[in-house]
């Protein structure tokens, strides 16, 4: 009965879109190189800055997430510097491997899946390296669905001169993300998360620390992504290469949706949203995989009971119209993963959690049917 059309997406992105996002990039395209869209683009950086609490201006590249992370290293990360990567998931993974193609001097502290970061153990790095410049950090690791303190280990790496470059790619525009108060140096986050729009557009902001060290900082051989390119742009309310025009025609409509709900609100359904998931995955008899002082508030992780096939639990989500995402590399088949950001609410959470429901007793799990959509209809009904 459900196709691909109708098909809800409870993954930890690409994200459900409001059908006026849908409806902003289906307007008439337009030239990027008249007034029309430079308006279009002073409005998004306007509107962009004050999801993140940032007087920087926003960056606007073509490309997913992962492009960003890849620019802002590959403009910062010299052959010699000594970086140090902080690593609980398959995302962190991802920028270690960016860095080490940059660097001779790539490091990493890891810790296992699950468990968050801590400003100590980064500390405890610093005192073993005095030599590290360069530090990356994944704000909300949904591999693993944890989130670790941004601000307080954003300390510690300034307290020792290093610069701070901060994946908050599934945290902005639905968690806090303070970028001026808790000094992130290089801002990074994507369009397909909270931010309520298909993947294309990677979202950077710099601080002044850093766009003064870009200066510094020999030109590669990496045109594209060269940040003083982009930084000369912004200048002019404009891109140096063709943006993806409908693309912005969306986030300056996702923008306003955001605004009217105000992000105070925003942040605080997400926290609801988070925190009622893992209750009604308790409340079934789950255990939650993430450490419970870091656990994220826009996707959670769960541990696949004994006996549950993971394939076929996902199989039954599919069929009663809703996707999940399973574990990724070591955790696959041991952990399933529900994104709750952008446009999920009570409706949306009770829809799923309903459906899990009977997508686990159908994979094989000893729950009672209701034990946690009750949980969420109490917290509701007592509002």
């Amino acid at each position: 009965m459900y196709d691909e059309d109708r098909t809800f997406l409870a993954i930890p992105g690409p994200v459900e879109i409001h059908p006026r996002v849908y409806a902003a990039m289906n307007k008439h395209l337009y030239g990027h190189r008249t007034s029309f869209f430079r308006e279009i683009y002073k409005q998004c950086d306007e509107k962009f800055r004050q999801t993140i609490n940032t007087k920087n201006p926003i960056q606007f590249h073509a490309g997913s997430g992962s492009l960003g992370l890849h620019t802002s290293i590959t403009n910062f990360v010299q052959a010699e510097d000594h970086v140090l990567n902080l690593v609980n998931g398959k995302f962190g993974e991802r920028v270690e491997k960016i860095t080490s193609r940059f660097t001779r001097n790539s490091h990493s502290l890891k810790v296992p899946y699950g468990h968050g970061i801590t400003a100590d153990m980064v500390k405890q790095e610093f005192e073993k390296n005095a030599d590290i410049k360069f530090v990356t950090i994944t704000h909300n690791e949904t591999s693993t669905g944890v989130l670790n303190p941004l601000e307080e280990i954003s300390k510690v790496v300034h307290d020792h001169g290093a610069l701070l470059m901060a994946d908050c790619i599934t945290s902005a525009g639905g968690d806090l993300v303070e970028m001026d108060n808790w000094n992130i140096d290089i801002f990074v986050s994507g369009s397909q998360k909270c931010y309520g729009l298909p993947p294309g557009l990677a979202f950077i902001a710099l601080s002044q620390a850093a766009d003064e060290r870009l200066n510094e900082v020999p030109r590669n051989n990496d045109f594209y992504s060269d940040l003083l390119q982009f930084r000369e742009g912004v200048k002019k309310g404009d891109t140096p290469f063709t943006p993806p025009v409908s693309l912005f025609y969306g986030l300056n409509e996702t923008l306003d949706i955001i605004h009217e709900e105000g992000m105070d609100k925003r942040i605080q359904r997400h926290r609801t949203m988070g925190m009622l998931y893992r209750n009604a995955i308790e409340a079934m008899g789950l255990e939650l995989f993430a450490q419970p002082e870091f656990r994220s508030n826009t996707v959670t992780t769960a541990k696949v009971p004994d006996n549950v096939d993971s394939s076929k639990l996902s199989k039954v989500m599919l069929e009663l119209g809703i996707m999940i995402a399973g574990g990724q590399g070591t955790m696959k088949g041991k952990i399933f993963r529900i994104g709750h950001m952008n446009l999920v609410g009570p409706r949306e959470l009770l829809m799923i959690v309903a459906a899990l429901e009977i997508a686990l007793k159908k994979a094989g799990a000893n729950i009672s049917l209701s034990s946690g959509v009750s949980t969420i209809q109490q917290y509701l009904a007592d509002q």
